[in-house]
């Protein structure tokens, strides 16, 4: 009895032994098919995030691949996250699209025919790349419009070929016609070339026979020819020497006119018949008067004129010479007789055709004598609309500092329309420019004044006898020599008259024994 009831007593134990056992296999089973499927869904979690990442980056890569050939075709998105702004701000993927702008060059090239991308032709180069291999700036044009304009550009070559075929077609045409033409002109060539032999011949038998009936008519008339010929070979000697008889007393009489010609001129005053060119209108303040010369008489700022009472014409010069006392190098005065006008005036201002501004530059006397409304403009070398052409010879100090001034005179009188065809260059001793049939005066200026123990005695004499010469040349030329102390004061322009023999020397210095100063350039005409 006491077994049994142990062997009862175990089962339970055993059973849950059992169940426990079991319990827990099947708890294990089931956490590690749960722990195996989160395994198994993390894993696939990751696998799809992976290739989300891997599809996005393909989207970006074509969108970037699309930028990239929108903008090398020229037609690039705007705005803001337009292509162009997209691309310059990419900055992971240069080497990306610098693979794809070379890969498109590359097969550029290869459409094209060159050897590499940088052989292609500059509209071609679209998008390059730098030293590095990075992108460049993209040109503004892209592959659209460059295709466009080869279009055109094609589509205008053809047109241009067709209107060459139809030139081309219109030549044949006429070279057709021109081809016929010489068919028919090979054809009367050859029916004139035949006909011509015998024309010739009869024409040249003709000729022979008129040749010969010439020649018998020659031959007698050449022996009377003979006769006849020296008959006149005795009458030309005997003209001869009555002509060279004549021409000597010809030369005679010539050396005679011209001599006595000389003496007269020397004699005749050159001006004596100047007339007025015009008259002063009205007197304004500051010594400005207007006169009645204006553009219609060319009338230019800078001419001058001498003023003169409006009854100088009837009165005559006599009325206007004054005696005046002049001192001479040692201060000693001498009375002298000079004509004086009664101003000088010089123009400043064109205002019109019969009117212009001139400024009183000197008055004899402005009390008494001064320029007034009325009184007559004379300049004995120009006129209305033209002037006297001029040469200079000798020492023309202006304003009497010893310094010759004949570069400056010949710029005054240039300005003033009056034209100086040439000067005596007292270095070389010889006219520079050219006396012509058209110079009317040469004016003589100061001559080197000599004495007993000058030191430069010899060579003043040469340069004398040389002015001399010169003067001599111009009167060959029907020039008539003129003191400028006659000439400058009749046509207003201001030199001082009385220099003394000190200055005079002082001027010529520079020109004597050849020897050039600084502050003596050579003057130009």
């Amino acid at each position: 009895m006491a077994k049994r009831a142990a062997k009862e007593t175990s089962t339970p134990l055993i059973v849950a032994l059992v169940f426990f056992v079991l319990t827990t296999i099947t708890f294990g089973v089931m956490w590690y098919m749960q722990f195996s499927d989160q395994v198994t869904k993390d894993e696939a979690v990751k696998k799809a995030n992976a290739d989300a990442s891997a599809k996005a980056g393909e989207a970006a890569d074509a969108s970037m691949k699309a930028r990239v050939y929108r903008i090398f075709m020229g037609i690039p998105e705007a705005g803001e996250t337009g292509d162009l702004e997209t691309v310059k701000k990419e900055t992971k993927g240069q080497e990306k699209i610098a693979a794809e702008i070379k890969k498109i060059n590359e097969n550029l090239a290869k459409a094209v025919g060159v050897r590499s991308p940088s052989d292609l032709p500059s509209e071609l180069r679209i998008w390059e790349l730098d030293d590095k291999g990075l992108p460049r700036d993209p040109k503004a044009t892209g592959l659209i419009p460059v295709v466009g304009d080869a279009v055109n550009k094609r589509d205008a070559a053809i047109a241009a070929a067709t209107t060459d075929r139809n030139n081309y077609a219109e030549e044949i045409k006429k070279y057709k016609s021109i081809v016929a033409e010489y068919e028919n002109l090979k054809k009367s060539f050859k029916e004139i070339s035949d006909a011509l032999p015998k024309q010739f011949a009869d024409q040249l038998n003709t000729r022979i026979k008129d040749f010969d009936e010439r020649t018998k008519e020659y031959v007698k008339k050449e022996a009377a020819s003979q006769t006849e010929l020296s008959t006149l070979n005795d009458e030309k000697q005997r003209i001869e020497r009555e002509r060279n008889r004549l021409l000597n007393e010809n030369k005679g009489l010539v050396d005679q006119i011209r001599e006595i010609s000389r003496k007269i001129a020397e004699k005749q005053d050159a001006f004596v018949y100047d007339e007025p060119q015009g008259k002063i209108l009205r007197r304004l303040p500051d010594n400005i008067v207007e006169i009645d010369l204006g553009s219609n008489a060319l009338v230019r700022p800078g001419l001058t004129f001498t003023v003169l009472p409006s009854d100088f014409p009837e009165k005559g010069r006599q009325s206007r010479i004054f005696r005046i006392r002049v001192p001479n190098e040692r201060g000693e005065y001498k009375p002298v007789d000079r004509f004086i006008e009664k101003a000088t005036i010089e123009v400043i201002e064109v205002l019109g055709p019969k009117l212009s501004r001139a400024r009183i530059t000197q008055e004899f006397d402005s009390i008494r004598d001064g320029a007034a409304p009325g009184d007559l403009l004379y300049n004995s070398v120009w006129r209305k609309g033209t002037a006297d052409h001029i040469a200079l010879l000798g020492i023309f100090d202006v304003n009497g500092d010893g310094i010759d001034d004949i570069e400056s005179v010949v710029r005054d009188l240039t300005r003033m329309g009056i034209p100086v065809d040439a000067y005596f260059d007292m270095r070389q001793r010889k006219w520079v420019g050219e006396i012509t049939e058209q110079t009317r005066f040469i004016v003589e200026g100061y001559y080197p004044v000599q004495s007993a123990n000058d030191p430069n005695r010899d060579d003043k004499t040469k340069l004398l006898a040389a002015m001399g010469n010169a003067v001599a040349y111009g009167r060959e030329k029907g020039v008539q020599p003129i003191k400028f102390s006659d000439i400058f004061p009749r046509m207003g322009y201001r030199m001082k008259i009385d220099l003394t023999p000190d200055k005079i020397n002082q001027a010529a210095a520079p020109y004597l024994n050849r020897v050039p100063t600084n502050d003596m350039p050579p003057p130009a005409p």
